[in-house]
């Protein structure tokens, strides 16, 4: 797990695209996370064609994490 944290932290202010084991897609810019939540700012909802802004700071477990994806990289 160490591993892993080291490079989630060096990836902070970054874009990255969240994708829960429920399906449910988040797209925002990383500010933090720590060993039970990602934090992601001016994030947005992706569900299909559709793309919908959240108000304020969006907080996922990240136990309920699938998978991150930085887009274009």
């Amino acid at each position: 797990m160490a591993h892993r944290d080291r490079l989630i932290r060096q990836a902070l202010r970054e874009r990255f695209v969240v994708t829960m084991r429920t399906k449910e897609t988040f797209e925002g810019l990383l500010l933090e996370a720590d060993d039970k939540t990602v934090r992601l700012t001016d994030a947005h909802v992706l569900d299909g064609k559709t793309r919908l802004s959240v108000d304020g700071d969006l907080y996922l477990p990240r136990a309920e994490v699938s998978y991150m994806q930085r887009p274009g990289v």
